[in-house]
């Protein structure tokens, strides 16, 4: 049984927080430029598609994103830093 706490229940056993429609899959920086430079990059594709179809067939929530550079004018020292290490390697 489900506890709660401020309006929000709590799980308590892995049932609880395994719930097809309390979870999402969260798909990463699959660009074909990203997922290009990866060994074996179509198997690893293959495998993320039946990983997708899986929780959609199941009514789970599905989240692509993607990595993205902010602009060298807001980017902060930090990103400047690895773009010059970058394109000194």
């Amino acid at each position: 049984m489900m506890q709660s706490a401020f309006g929000l229940s709590i799980p308590m056993t892995l049932e609880d927080v395994c719930h097809p429609q309390k979870m999402a899959l969260l798909v990463y920086d699959m660009q074909v430029g990203i997922a290009q430079q990866l060994p074996n990059a179509v198997e690893f594709i293959q495998q993320v598609k039946q990983v997708v179809d899986v929780a959609r067939s199941h009514q789970m929530r599905v989240f692509f994103s993607r990595h993205t550079t902010l602009p060298k004018e807001i980017a902060g020292v930090s990103q400047l830093i690895r773009t010059c290490v970058l394109k000194n390697n």
